[in-house]
């Protein structure tokens, strides 16, 4: 009996080897495939992240863009309130100015007629410095004459008002100022009152009847 059951546990120890090779060679199988199927889940969770961060790159970039567009449209509407500004204030100061013109012209009248013996009073002095001071304020504020006495006619800047018939001086050149004119920075803000040359009437009509007796001979 004791031999029997001896044999009997050997049988059993036997029949348990080959159990657990069997369970071996199933289980190797799984071993093999779990870094695969690892790999696979790791590569779609690239890609995801990888479209999620292509997603967020557009966004940003959508909102860059638009920052930039609203800041543009910022500094374009400051550029142009101070161009508004500064034009509203350029013409308040030409009205302004236009004024204190007439001023001038009357300093500049009262001083061509005042006789040579008076002009040493000391009242006179006075008024004189009164222009210059009325001058020097306007100047500070951009106030310029215009240069006439010699030069050639400009439309833009003269307004011929006379003419003289001089041989003297070439045709169209400013012989006289009338009233003094004024430009604010580049801006004709009063065109000089000019008399300008012309040639003479009685020249050109000898010249012309000599070329007549000349046609005739």
């Amino acid at each position: 009996m004791p031999e029997q059951e001896e044999q009997d546990r050997e049988i059993k120890v036997d029949d348990d080897v080959p159990m657990e090779g069997a369970d071996m060679v199933n289980e190797a199988p799984t071993e093999k495939e779990t870094p695969i199927e690892q790999i696979r889940q790791l590569k779609m969770r690239l890609e995801a992240l990888e479209k999620e961060l292509a997603e967020e790159r557009e966004k940003a970039t959508d909102y860059m863009n638009r920052a930039m567009r609203v800041q543009a449209d910022a500094s374009n509407m400051r550029k142009r309130l101070q161009q508004d500004f500064a034009r509203a204030m350029q013409d308040a100061l030409k009205s302004v100015v236009y004024e204190q013109l007439a001023v001038l012209d009357s300093f500049d009248r009262a001083f061509a007629t005042l006789p040579a013996e008076f002009r040493h009073f000391s009242w006179i002095e006075g008024m004189s410095m009164i222009q210059s001071q009325l001058y020097s304020i306007l100047y500070q504020a951009g106030i310029r004459p215009i240069e006439a006495m010699g030069k050639k006619f400009n439309p833009i800047e003269h307004e011929a008002v006379a003419f003289e018939e001089t041989s003297d001086q070439p045709e169209d050149t400013v012989t006289a100022e009338l009233q003094r004119g004024y430009k604010l920075q580049d801006q004709v803000l009063r065109p000089t009152l000019v008399k300008i040359a012309r040639a003479p009437q009685a020249t050109t009509a000898g010249a012309a009847g000599n070329e007549a007796n000349q046609t005739q001979t």
